[in-house]
């Protein structure tokens, strides 16, 4: 009892010390970190960025901001603005600022998400295995079944709340997920080597396999089947190019490779990767089996390193004997994992064809816009993409000066309005920045805002096309056009 108590009492300290790890007691701890943010309490002294100005999110006319419930990344760096220091936040759709002086009015309502990020990717590395028996509740039938009691496992993400985090699980059916389920962090952390294994251990469940393998077959014969065909994986050490069978196959450093064989001729080990039989240098792989041990000398220079790996060993030692079997159990795992790489490529190019084909259709030709300060001098940048089927020779922009009560206003030297000339050519579906650091003069910081009020394209074949007024321009920019 008293065990149970003491227990129960470190569950709960541990408890409180996670609640405490992921909160923030000083506005520099957020700098570089992800963070989810509770309720919209930051909001009433939340600044955005307005034609290049810091103003107050709740003075915004037409805007509908909300901080609930949304993640953040929070700039490493300070963005300084009228000799004040305010910390950026920016996800996929918004970026506010927020003084640090105001800290102690909004950080009680920031989570760290990067805290528990780390946590997720410690815990997705090293847990890779589900004992279905002590946690049926989220175990499929149609899981594939691995050492009787355990299903393979992969993560799939996570959310934050006010609570903590949860964990999105599946099992998996000859190495593809099922339908996902949600593990609270704080059940994780009581379950965890209990319902959820680490990779390294197993063991007991691989015995208590082998043992009921061994009631139906010969223990030589089992122990031989699951050594020739166990799937051994090795890690690229170096970039490569190897010539496939339709298509150039790359290897990047870092990745994994299924090795079913070794070549005592060539003295190279035989992989599947991406659909492709590769050979490879045994310096230029390492078997996720290798152990590294290091030998101290009398001197420093006495000390020696040496490798070693079972899994390397065994295949030079097999030769070409079960090769055939070992090539069947890596065609399945690279099968798989090419899959999976094939269908993120098709997503990223589907994504990116999508984008061009919105740019097109919108005429989209401004994507990035800002203002350039020296001094007194001040001028402009645009990022200009070419949304047009015709080749661009040059682009005018027409830039408009006004006062804060919206009146055009000339600069110290009388010009309320210039043209300036940004020069091709640029190609359809291409972009360049045109850049103009003295456009305006303004030592008396009269001139509110300045506005692209005409921009005309000219064509390498002659031919022209205008877009003239600011509302009317300000349809053919991307929403995140004016971002820092």
């Amino acid at each position: 009892m008293k065990k149970l108590l003491f227990l129960f009492l470190l569950f709960m300290s541990s408890l409180s010390l996670w609640a405490q790890e992921d909160r923030f007691t000083d506005v520099n701890q957020t700098k570089g970190k992800d963070i989810f943010v509770t309720d919209n309490s930051a909001l009433a002294v939340a600044f955005s960025i307005v034609d290049g100005k810091v103003k107050p999110i709740k003075k915004i006319k037409n805007l509908n901001a909300s901080m609930e419930g949304k993640v953040f990344s929070v700039g490493s760096e300070s963005y300084i603005y009228k000799k004040k220091a305010y910390i950026i936040l920016k996800n996929s759709s918004d970026i506010i600022l927020l003084k640090e002086e105001d800290a102690p009015l909004y950080i009680s309502t920031f989570i760290s998400k990067t805290y528990w990020q780390e946590k997720y990717d410690l815990y997705s590395k090293d847990y890779a295995f589900l004992d279905f028996t002590k946690y049926p509740e989220v175990h499929s039938e149609r899981a594939t079944v691995r050492y009787d009691d355990l299903t393979s496992i992969e993560w799939k993400g996570l959310e934050i709340s006010d609570n903590g985090a949860v964990y999105y699980i599946s099992e998996l059916q000859a190495g593809l997920p099922l339908d996902k389920f949600k593990v609270t962090s704080s059940l994780f952390e009581t379950s965890k080597d209990v319902f959820f294994l680490k990779r390294d251990s197993i063991q007991p469940y691989i015995i208590k396999y082998n043992t009921r393998i061994a009631k139906e077959k010969r223990e030589k014969e089992i122990a031989d089947s699951l050594a020739n065909t166990r799937l051994r994986l090795a890690i690229a050490l170096k970039d490569g190019q190897f010539d496939g069978n339709e298509r150039p196959i790359y290897v990047n450093k870092g990745d994994t490779l299924a090795v079913f064989s070794y070549n005592p001729i060539k003295r190279q080990f035989l992989a599947r990767f991406h659909s492709g039989t590769l050979l490879f240098n045994p310096d230029n792989i390492e078997f996720l089996d290798t152990k590294t041990t290091t030998t101290e000398g009398r001197y420093s220079w006495d000390r020696t390193t040496t490798k070693t790996s079972v899994d390397s060993d065994f295949l030079k030692e097999q030769g070409e004997n079960g090769k055939e079997q070992r090539f069947a159990v890596a065609e399945a795992y690279d099968d798989v994992h090419t899959l999976m790489w094939l269908n993120n490529l098709k997503a990223a190019l589907d994504k990116y064809e999508a984008e061009i084909r919105s740019r097109k259709k919108n005429q989209i030709f401004i994507t990035g816009i800002g203002y350039e300060y020296d001094g007194s001098r001040f001028g402009m940048h645009f990022d200009v993409y070419n949304c047009f089927p015709k080749t661009i020779k040059y682009i005018e922009f027409t830039l408009t000066n006004y006062n804060a009560v919206g009146d055009i206003q000339m600069d110290d030297i009388g010009r309320s309005a210039r043209t300036v000339r940004g020069i091709g050519p640029i190609e359809p579906e291409d972009g360049g920045r045109y850049s103009w650091d003295d456009i305006f003069w303004d030592d008396r910081d009269i001139i509110d805002k300045t506005r692209l009020t005409n921009v005309k394209f000219i064509f390498t074949d002659g031919t022209t096309k205008v877009f003239s007024g600011y509302a009317n321009i300000n349809k053919h920019m991307t929403a995140d056009a004016w971002a820092l």
